[in-house]
């Protein structure tokens, strides 16, 4: 891409298959259900402000009914050690399509971003595959991403980026998407908190200097710029959006100063400022969510007027 500056967006879309390995329907339902009201409120905000984002879905996502989900499982699954943290584990508790259960269907949703100018549609894996967690083998995490592949381009969608879940990979992972066609990945930010590692190595300590990095600089600002990798573009993280909290609001100035600063690094090096959460992030607090977006997008657009920021998708820069 040419020498410019860009605010890139990316959504891991996954409702409860993304935490159902440590919480439950009755823990976490609320935030998952309140994402029918959060992403259409994103998708209103992209729209007004322009904004081309990618959406990195879980494969079962793409799956309408349950009888169209239990088709496309692939015969290979992964292996993991620790048992629950295999979505497999949980077929028998889903319902049979979103309007009776919202928590693990969500293929209206998808279509609705689907349908909206500028929306990028990723994969985030097929079965939300956790790449450095023990058991696991790249031959089942092959067969994973070709079952996410044919789910998504039954759909009429060709990825071409990924997301890792909970940002885990080596480049082993790399060369199989690569080698499967995909083109982008988002990358981790470069500093030993954000390290990929498996679940066990995610220590407290690490975990409180990233809740600490979210007001005040632990690691930088991270402005970020494209590299290659085992045959894919890194398009690496520089901020994952908190959700607001109640008990931690008063401290939201910082958090937003912290964030303007590196859109602010990011044009005047002309790097790449990427921000990314999930939607079920927004499933509760919509109100407050959305108006910290909306000023950090206010943000974005005085540096496009100010320096030329471009707003990009991750396959932008395929």
């Amino acid at each position: 891409m040419d020498q410019q500056s860009h605010f890139v967006v990316s959504l891991d879309f996954e409702l409860m298959w993304g935490v159902r390995d440590h919480l439950s329907v009755a823990q976490y339902g609320e935030n998952v259900r309140g994402v029918r009201q959060a992403i259409p409120a994103l998708l209103d905000l992209f729209d007004r402000y322009g904004i081309r984002a990618t959406w990195a879905t879980v494969g079962f996502l793409f799956c309408e009914t349950r009888d169209d989900l239990m088709a496309s499982l692939p015969a290979l699954r992964p292996g993991y050690l620790q048992g629950a943290l295999s979505n497999y584990a949980y077929l028998d508790e889903i319902g049979y399509d979103e309007t009776g259960d919202p928590h693990y269907f969500g293929f209206g949703l998808l279509k609705t971003i689907q349908s909206c100018s500028g929306q990028e549609i990723a994969t985030h894996t097929f079965s939300h595959y956790y790449c450095l967690e023990e058991g696991q083998t790249p031959d089942q995490f092959t067969v994973d991403i070709e079952a996410a592949i044919a789910v998504a381009r039954r759909r009429g969608i060709e990825l071409k980026s990924i997301v890792f879940p909970r940002n885990q990979y080596a480049p082993e992972h790399l060369a199989i998407a690569h080698n499967a066609g995909l083109r982008t990945f988002r990358g981790n930010e470069k500093s030993w908190i954000y390290r990929p590692t498996n679940g066990k190595q995610q220590s407290k300590l690490r975990r409180a200097c990233r809740l600490v990095d979210q007001y005040v600089d632990v690691s930088g600002n991270h402005v970020q710029h494209p590299r290659q990798i085992a045959g894919l573009t890194e398009i690496a993280s520089s901020r994952f959006l908190r959700p607001f909290s109640p008990s931690l609001g008063s401290f939201d100035k910082l958090r937003l100063s912290r964030i303007k600063s590196a859109i602010n690094a990011a044009a005047l090096q002309q790097g790449i400022f990427h921000l990314w959460w999930h939607p079920h992030n927004f499933g509760r607090n919509l109100t407050e969510n959305i108006g910290f977006l909306k000023a950090i997008l206010d943000h974005f657009a005085q540096a496009r007027e100010s320096h030329g920021m471009r707003s990009s998708r991750m396959d932008d820069f395929a």
